[in-house]
């Protein structure tokens, strides 16, 4: 495909703003960048469309660290600060020095290069939003891979969401060329109703309650057909709270209260 045919992406287009580049990474004349690595960092970790849409988010960031306007510490922060990655950082799979390093060690490309780190990282992400018929809850798989070696003057980073690895392709030549459709870091996923964080918070909270409320129906409804139903924390608590009641005398009470009582 042309330069001249090849769509723009989304992130391209953020680029022209952000980075004063254009989408063939070229240099817009008389642009400048107007975010540095803080502030895009805080923008793709708390803002909207990069909360719902991970991947962008993380496509983003990979961009800006080839401009140098993002450090490896921004990303890095951007990864534990962001409410979806910070799920699969802090319990996914991570595979930290061990099978990329040793393909890479032991492939032609590694023959004349020192791999310093290698990471491999992949989980499910629960994400929340507000689209266009309201809130709705995606369970998110999200996966990306990392190496580097010495004399590089950043990591390279790609997505891996099944599409094929880009490391090993464009680096290790051990893999065919990736399905950048699958592995697509460059747009949004997602349509996000442009909305005030009070009003997707509101709507949020609302659902929340609702299946709570639901839950707790379908509870009663099981005990009164006579289920045996588990309380969970309700019951432990309601066991510890008689257990730990103290012992009243029994004094003379007027009967119609002890029915009641009772």
């Amino acid at each position: 495909m042309s330069k001249q045919n090849q769509q723009v992406s989304q992130a391209d287009k953020l680029m022209e703003r952000w980075a004063g580049r254009k989408a063939d990474k070229s240099r817009i004349v008389g642009g400048k960048p107007t975010v540095s690595g803080y502030t895009a960092r805080m923008r793709l970790a708390h803002s909207e469309p990069f909360k719902s849409n991970p991947e962008y988010a993380f496509g983003c960031a990979r961009l800006l660290m080839t401009y140098n306007i993002m450090t490896h510490r921004d990303f890095t922060w951007m990864l534990f600060n962001h409410p979806a990655w910070k799920q699969v950082m802090d319990s996914g799979s991570k595979d930290v020095n061990r099978k990329l390093m040793d393909e890479a060690q032991n492939s032609n490309w590694g023959l004349d290069k020192v791999v310093t780190a290698t990471l491999e990282v992949s989980g499910t992400a629960k994400v929340t939003y507000n689209g266009r018929h309201g809130v709705k809850t995606e369970n998110v798989k999200l996966a990306f891979e990392m190496i580097r070696y010495q004399g590089d003057t950043r990591p390279f980073v790609a997505l891996n969401l099944g599409g094929g690895s880009a490391i090993r392709h464009f680096l290790l030549k051990s893999e065919s060329r990736p399905d950048f459709t699958i592995n697509d870091d460059s747009n949004t996923r997602r349509y996000v109703s442009k909305k005030s964080k009070e009003e997707v918070d509101a709507e949020i909270r609302a659902q929340e309650e609702k299946q709570l409320d639901a839950q707790a129906d379908d509870m009663v409804a099981r005990l009164l057909a006579g289920e045996s139903v588990s309380l969970g924390a309700i019951q432990h608590e309601s066991t510890k709270e008689t257990s730990s009641r103290p012992v009243r005398e029994k004094k003379h009470t007027p009967s119609a209260f002890r029915k009641d009582r009772n």
